[in-house]
């Protein structure tokens, strides 16, 4: 084996290996399979050709692997979205062991290390990932050490003792940095990768589509409320209104597109909107959707800036959700919607349906209609229908091309977007204007920290109806069906055969494991909300807190005040000189018995040495002779001699001269 290859210690590769394993860990759910098993090759060929066991990579070999994996990474990505750049970052992280040779080459790839670490955030960001990754940074400094030191000896931990120490004097730093200096965003404002982030509702809505969202546990958002939670049937979270219906799918009209508007708001919608009775302020942590339609409680009077309100009466912004978002919302309870009236327009397109469509409800609802006094009559009548011979499911039956005719005469079992789609159709062919909403309904209180969780099980859909002085109402076909899914949630409205398909079923079947999901997802969420999206508005509210006032200027000082102070007590050592440095055992217990020697009458002499001085003191003091002596045998072996010597020995022999009645 060439010396070239013997250059690099083996404590270091050691340490290198090891971190590396570290790093990839969290990642290896998100790269290629063969990416992973690239890199554990890679490792574990590095390590033996570093024994002699296998032969060291070639250039050309070196060139082929490095030119198979870039066809593997073009193969297995079509455009260049996060996993591609995150993956191939990581290709170059592992390639590079293949050429390590020399201290050197270990630095450039511990440099690389940092940035593979930082790529762990952008797909957890939570507590314990958060942790992970600080964790790697300081074992990819000790790797960074040790490389430096060169060979560690086996047992050795003085590179793990330095680098905790320098944590530890950047520590005070970082926290006046992180609370002080004037900010702009939140801490972590990476975009999430599209394909990870995505979750929740669509833009259109099919049978099934709901209940197979339901399958899922995720957490959509977070809500903490400032005062009393509202109760469950008033916690409708909208997010988009659909109006368009083709026969079997419903999607958001030209009206009501949020993507297709212009990023302005509404002319009318001040207008249009009018709110009075209790209100409810609220914060809003929505986790990644990749859309750009927020959620809010109906009706939002005011919320966070860069926001706006749609004609629907629904939140969104310019860009898509692609990072976990944090925003503010006024709700009141009581509310009118287009009360004076639908523009000629938005009236054709709530009452518009496919003239082949359902020919049978279509039938029926002119029939009530001729039948039923009023507007409100026939909603109640249908309510009523439903009631007495439906049946709420998760698995309902598959419906055909005239899904509402069949789930009304034949099945009459279905789920939310069953009965709100039919419902939204059989008001239609009765000439009253209605639409569907989506979104979620209730959540869960958290018991730790008092906010309201809503996962996608509790995904919803409802209909709206326009009545003649009363504007848009919300009306629930569900809660006619299954009024314990709006008065306590979907857990609670389902036979034992559908709650196994609810995406919490096992923490449900275990009460511990539930309690434990509930306290660290309180733990997660205040980690988010005061760390990860500590912002410009937090920080003010922290410093109006804190000094009392939020001034620039102010902030400035406190600033450099902090960092003065800290860089004072980390150099503060270095002034106090040779006395700041432990000195050894030896030399500390040797000057204690000088000292004691002393004491009784027995100064060591100018340039007297330790033997000559012990038998001097023996001499005269008989009974101290022999202590003295094993007394300086075993300071000349530590001193002299460089050999470990008993340090209980030395105490006790110092206990012993002390304890002895000369003089």
């Amino acid at each position: 084996m060439s010396a070239r290859h013997l250059s690099l210690p083996v404590s270091t590769l050691g340490w290198l290996l090891i971190t590396q394993a570290l790093i990839l860990l969290p990642l290896t759910v998100q790269l290629p399979i063969w990416l992973t098993g690239l890199a554990l090759v890679v490792m574990v060929w590095r390590l033996q050709s570093s024994r002699g066991r296998w032969p060291h990579f070639g250039r050309w070999y070196k060139v082929l692997v490095a030119l198979a994996v870039m066809a593997g990474l073009a193969a297995t990505f079509r455009n260049l979205a996060m996993n591609a750049m995150v993956s191939l970052l990581v290709a170059g992280f592992v390639l590079k062991l293949l050429e390590l040779h020399k201290p050197g080459d270990v630095r450039a790839l511990s440099y690389l290390g940092y940035f593979v670490i930082g790529t762990q955030l952008l797909y957890t960001s939570g507590f314990v990932g958060s942790v992970y990754a600080l964790l790697c940074v300081l074992v990819m400094t000790v790797t960074l050490m040790v490389n430096h030191v060169g060979a560690v000896p086996a047992g050795q931990f003085k590179p793990i003792r330095k680098v905790f120490m320098m944590s530890a004097q950047a520590l005070p730093i970082m926290l006046a940095l992180f609370f002080l200096v004037p900010r702009i965003g939140s801490l972590w404002t990476v975009p999430l990768n599209s394909a990870t982030g995505t979750t929740g509702v669509s833009s259109s809505m099919s049978p099934g589509d709901i209940a197979s969202l339901m399958q899922s546990d995720e957490v959509a958002l977070r809500a903490t409320f400032e005062g009393d939670i509202p109760e469950s049937r008033q916690l409708y979270w909208r997010a988009l209104v659909l109006d368009h219906f083709d026969g079997r799918t419903w999607s958001q009209s030209s009206i009501q597109d949020v993507k297709a508007r212009s990023f302005t708001r509404w002319r009318e919608s001040d207008r249009e909107l009018q709110v009075s009775g209790k209100r409810y302020d609220y914060e809003v942590m929505l986790e990644p959707t990749d859309e750009n339609w927020l959620y809010t409680l109906a009706a939002p009077a005011s919320y966070s800036e860069g926001i706006w309100l749609s004609r629907g009466m629904t939140l969104y912004q310019r860009d898509a959700v692609s990072q976990r978002q944090q925003y503010s919302v006024t709700t009141h309870v009581n509310y009118t919607n287009q009360a004076e009236g639908l523009s000629e327009l938005l009236r054709r397109v709530s009452l518009r349906i496919p003239h082949d469509s359902n020919p049978a409800t279509r039938t029926l609802a002119e029939q009530w209609r001729r039948q039923t006094p009023n507007d409100q009559a026939l909603i109640q009548r249908f309510l009523d229908h439903i009631q007495a011979d439906f049946s709420y499911t998760l698995q309902p039956p598959t419906l055909g091309v005239h899904s509402v005719d069949e789930f009304l005469t034949q099945t009459k079992a279905g789920f939310c977007e069953h009965f709100s789609s039919s419902f939204v159709f059989f008001m239609r062919a009765a000439g009253i204007p209605a639409r569907v909403v989506v979104g979620y309904q209730g959540g869960r209180i958290n018991p730790v920290e008092g906010y309201l969780t809503v996962r996608q099980l509790d995904a919803h859909a409802w209909a709206e109806v326009w009545l003649e002085g009363q504007g848009w109402v919300r009306v629930d076909p569900t809660s006619a069906v299954s009024p314990e899914r709006i008065d306590r949630g979907v857990q609670y409205s389902l036979d034992s055969a559908d709650s196994e398909l609810l995406g919490d079923a096992w923490s449900r079947r275990f009460f511990m494991l539930s309690n434990l999901q509930l306290r660290l997802d309180a733990f997660n969420y205040r980690w988010h909300r005061w760390v990860m999206n500590y912002d410009k508005a937090k920080q003010k509210a922290f410093m109006q807190k804190l000094f009392g006032s939020s001034a620039p200027w102010l902030m400035v000082l406190y600033v450099m005040a902090a960092a003065g102070i800290m860089v004072v007590l980390i150099l503060l050592p270095n002034f106090v000189g040779k006395r700041a440095q432990r000195r050894p055992f030896v030399e500390r217990w040797y000057e204690k018995l000088c000292q004691q020697l002393a004491v009784q009458g027995y100064p060591r002499r100018s340039g007297e040495g330790a033997r000559d001085y012990a038998q001097r003191v023996g001499q005269e003091v008989p009974e101290l002779a022999q202590l003295l002596a094993e007394s300086t045998a075993l300071f000349e072996q530590a001193v002299y001699q460089n050999e470990q010597v008993s340090h209980s020995r030395l105490r006790l022999l110092l206990h012993l001269i002390k304890s002895k009645k000369y003089r």
